[in-house]
């Protein structure tokens, strides 16, 4: 029996169906406390009803779900899921949130480590999440990695911010041939993360990601709303980033390098085009994850961070408009970034009246630079 009143372990019942594979329809609202991960197979549909909730029981520290294959041995195709609330319940895991951050990069990556993935799959073709709510995990909301064909789309993301390092959709390499779309709420780190390579605690899979469209992207006072991340000779290319909004402590976009691992960052067409984000003037409550907050002001919109090595960008029909002072630029190249050829197109900037906008600061190598219909 399943019981779905919050009180009542239901894990051993919902895997009992998922077991079954095809269509599994949780159709009856409720909360349904959940205590290891809930392992999906290949060539099965997952749905629940809007009122759905999955809740991680306290002290689980788990993941709500992950794919048969995770952990490795062989793959999956063909995982769909759909609606829901996913509930990681973090403040229930008896668990720090400056300690956790302090110390991620402790552990090397291992399946049977909990480091706060709420939902997450590897070594996968073709799985698409949609609809779905994701809530208060300790850290990612989605994490997918090794992945061929992968849609996400309509996530709400409903976190209270006393952890760090929480993306929203965290994708690790080698992936290739994905979607993702509208994306809405607030994370306490990226709001979408493309990473070839990652840190220790997060490295489920590692190689080049190509051929991604992220379409509407809308935070408010979101950390960041999208992460390039590239590095160790692997390659990010051919990634569109089609509508940015909101307003963000630290980035709408950022293409980086952070981690500081050798190898050449490569970044090749790049699209980032009809951006209306602006900085946000809100600071997090004493009762949120502060660490990083350290010149979050000074972040750019657009920011190129140092050793990335580029080919083709493009900035299309960009604009930023500002009701209070801030020394953030709209775009900023770093110091050792290389970029091939930069377009701007339609890249404008304005501000309320008696408010200065610091210019676009370019300290790297662009080679080539090609301006259109460009206005402060």
């Amino acid at each position: 029996m399943i019981y779905g009143d919050g009180e009542h372990n239901d894990t051993l019942e919902i895997q009992q169906l998922l077991d079954a594979r095809g269509i599994v329809t949780i159709d009856k609202p409720g909360t349904y406390l959940i205590s290891k991960p809930l392992i999906i197979h290949s060539n099965t549909r997952f749905v629940l009803s809007p009122g759905a909730r999955l809740l991680a029981a306290p002290l689980s520290r788990c993941a709500l779900i992950e794919n048969e294959h995770f952990a490795g041995g062989g793959r999956d195709e063909n995982v769909e899921i759909f609606g829901g609330i996913w509930d990681g319940n973090c403040d229930a895991m008896g668990l720090d949130g400056e300690y956790e951050a302090r110390h991620r990069l402790d552990d090397p990556y291992s399946p049977e480590l909990f480091k706060g993935k709420l939902m997450r799959f590897a070594h996968i073709d073709r799985i698409k999440l949609e609809g779905l709510t994701v809530k208060d995990p300790v850290s990612y909301g989605v994490q997918i990695g090794d992945v061929r064909g992968f849609v996400t789309r309509d996530l709400f993301f409903d976190y209270n911010w006393h952890f760090g390092t929480t993306d929203g959709v965290h994708i690790n390499g080698p992936a290739r041939d994905g979607v993702i779309e509208n994306l809405c709420g607030t994370t306490n780190d990226d709001m979408v993360s493309l990473t070839t390579y990652d840190e220790p605690h997060a490295e489920v899979s590692l190689g080049n990601i190509e051929n991604v469209y992220i379409h509407n992207i809308t935070a408010a006072n979101g950390f960041s709303g999208v992460r390039l991340l590239s590095g160790e000779g692997y390659k990010l290319c051919n990634v569109r980033v089609d509508g940015v909004y909101g307003d963000y402590r630290h980035n709408a976009i950022v293409i980086s390098n952070h981690n500081k691992r050798p190898g050449e960052v490569w970044f090749d067409n790049v699209t980032l085009e009809n951006f209306g984000a602006r900085k946000s003037y809100t600071p997090l409550g004493e009762g949120c994850f502060r660490m990083w907050e350290k010149n979050v002001d000074l972040r750019a919109i657009i920011e190129f961070e140092c050793g990335a090595r580029c080919g083709n960008v493009v900035l299309r029909n960009i604009h930023r408009r500002e009701e209070q002072a801030t020394a953030a630029p709209l775009l900023k190249i770093s110091a050792d970034t290389v970029i091939d050829r930069l377009v701007l197109d339609n890249v404008s900037q304005s501000a309320a009246d008696g408010v200065t906008l610091a210019a676009i600061e370019i300290y790297g190598d662009v080679k080539e630079l090609v301006k259109r219909d460009e206005t402060e």
